[in-house]
């Protein structure tokens, strides 16, 4: 599961190019994660991905708008975690 957050975790990391976090939504897009609220992060991040960087607030607003305003969005995205 660790690992899984860690994924999701670099997917919001924007010193990353943006092309290559792309290619990684798209080799993990078929599989799933083991847990419910990775796999719906992940989602988001996915759609979000396409469309901008992935920041707290645009993650948080989304996963609100698909009805997940429990998951912490600060979980997943750099600028709200100081642990990067």
């Amino acid at each position: 599961m660790e690992e899984d957050l860690t994924f999701l975790r670099s997917l919001c990391d924007d010193s990353a190019p943006r092309e290559q976090r792309i290619k990684l939504v798209k080799t993990r897009a078929a599989s799933s994660f083991s847990s419910p609220e990775h796999q719906i992060v992940f989602e988001s991040i996915r759609a979000l991905l396409s469309s901008g960087p992935v920041t707290t607030e645009r993650l948080g607003i989304h996963l609100t708008k698909r009805g997940f305003p429990d998951i912490d969005a600060h979980d997943y995205c750099a600028e709200g975690n100081p642990k990067f």
